[in-house]
């Protein structure tokens, strides 16, 4: 299992910051998908930013090798 940060954001600052442990990263951004509701969100494994969603300026999947 992988340790994951999940931040919910307002106006482009983090409201929430959460920390999860999922198989996957899929796992880690569905989960962070239903905790966020419509607020737009970032998923984090370590240092690499795997999940912006598209409301974010740059919202998209970031690929790295533990998905």
């Amino acid at each position: 299992m992988l340790e994951y940060e999940i931040r919910v954001l307002s106006s482009g600052h983090a409201i929430a910051v959460l920390e999860e442990m999922h198989l996957s990263n899929h796992a880690a951004v569905h989960s962070a998908s239903r905790l966020a509701g419509n607020l737009p969100f970032e998923v984090w494994c370590g240092t690499d930013c795997i999940y912006e969603s598209p409301s974010t300026p740059r919202g998209q999947w970031h690929e790295h090798s533990s998905s």
